[in-house]
């Protein structure tokens, strides 16, 4: 057992504490760790007479960490995320291919692109498991930069100080409506056409919706934001309701294919850039390496939508 600066608190009683906060139960920890119930209870035992504290309350059969235990936790986390990281690293530079991959994503990418490319790659290569971690584009580049994901899918500008990259595909602005909306009339949809529309959209920071809002309000008129979301994916459903129009591009419009919504261009337009990426310097093992060119791949297969 590896022993922190003389304090009788070991590395395995940390792991142990982590997975208990991250499971909520004693139980789900030891089955994680492949260890007994009673060893779990054991160290968090020992672990709250070395601190001096309690660490968890517990609460209709879970187990609640306290103030002092998420300090501890918080810091324990990051360590472990660490050395997970460097784990990777060495097994990539010894040439030892893991046959379990993680990948970052937006959420919007889950409702098409990702099943699409998981099922070609398991008909590539034999991979055990797929975990997928999903958030912002600035979210996902810190789970690929942490070492949480192996890969992941943003668009640029990335930092090319810490990140290698591979072109995926490019994207342009369009709008989403619902059926039967008056802009299925149109071929271009432009600002003075969103006068009067409520707007089913991402939280305003995104800079394209902010692009589109301020070209509203450069004619005067003033956005009508209905429907606010913060998980790009989530407004597709408010749009097939009729709840309002969203504004989006060409790459994420394409995994709104089983909604009932249609899609026309919007101008003037911006160009965005889609890759798949990794922590720069990385060795990428077939495994790897094939994940990233089914990803390429699918990204770049055409719409299948006439009005893409």
């Amino acid at each position: 057992m590896v022993e922190i600066s003389k304090t009788g608190i070991t590395l395995r009683q940390l792991q142990i504490l982590r997975e208990v906060v991250r499971s909520g139960s004693e139980r789900a920890a030891a089955k994680a760790l492949e260890i007994t119930q009673p060893a779990v209870s054991q160290q968090i035992r020992i672990l709250e007479g070395l601190l001096g504290v309690q660490l968890f309350v517990r609460d209709k059969g879970r187990l609640l960490p306290t103030t002092q235990t998420m300090m501890l936790f918080r810091d324990t986390d990051a360590t472990f995320v660490q050395m997970e990281r460097i784990a990777k690293t060495v097994a990539s530079l010894k040439g030892v291919d893991s046959d379990t991959i993680s990948i970052a994503a937006p959420y919007v990418f889950s409702l098409r692109l990702l099943p699409e490319a998981f099922h070609k790659l398991r008909s590539r290569q034999q991979v055990a498991a797929i975990v997928l971690k999903s958030g912002t584009y600035p979210e996902v580049a810190d789970h690929v930069l942490e070492g949480r994901a192996d890969i992941g899918i943003a668009r640029l500008p990335l930092d090319g100080n810490v990140f290698d990259w591979c072109p995926a595909t490019t994207a342009t602005n369009v709008y989403i409506f619902p059926r039967g909306h008056r802009f299925a009339q149109k071929d271009i949809i432009r600002p003075e056409d969103l006068v009067g529309e409520p707007l089913a959209d991402v939280e305003p920071q995104m800079q394209s919706h902010l692009m589109n809002e301020n070209a509203l309000r450069y004619m005067g008129a003033e956005p009508h934001l209905a429907i606010q979301v913060d998980v790009i994916g989530q407004e597709v459903s408010f749009v097939a309701a009729g709840l309002g129009i969203s504004s989006s591009n060409t790459f994420a419009a394409r995994q709104y294919a089983s909604f009932p919504v249609e899609v026309r261009p919007f101008e003037p337009s911006a160009l965005y850039h889609y890759v798949v990426f990794w922590q720069k310097g990385r060795r990428l093992g077939t495994l790897l390496q094939e994940a990233v060119d089914v990803l390429v791949e699918c990204a770049q297969d055409g719409p299948e939508r006439p009005d893409l």
